[in-house]
């Protein structure tokens, strides 16, 4: 599926597994997650699973969440999300720069 863009800003689409969101430079304005499981989110400063955690949670079974970050969240080499479920909805808004 194709990323859709809003002004200079985009979306991930829905997530429901480990990701390469995007590579290069840009921000996080905002994550909304949920899942019937309980889930640990992470959000990479990274190709892989291999960088820097940038932001993490955990919400509990049947949870939801939606986060806007002001200031936004940096990365530098890309943006990668690991998660722990594959029961998850993630969608994450995020600008490249």
């Amino acid at each position: 599926m194709p990323l859709k863009e809003i002004g200079g800003q985009q979306n991930s689409g829905v997530k429901s597994a480990d990701a390469l969101i995007c590579s290069g430079k840009g921000k996080v304005n905002w994550i909304t997650v949920s899942d019937t499981a309980i889930l640990a989110v992470e959000l990479n400063n990274s190709l892989d699973n291999g960088g820097t955690d940038v932001w993490a949670l955990q919400i509990p079974a049947n949870g939801y969440a939606h986060f806007i970050f002001q200031p936004p969240l940096e990365f530098s080499t890309g943006l990668y999300l690991d998660v722990s479920t594959a029961t998850c909805k993630i969608v994450i808004g995020y600008e490249r720069e």
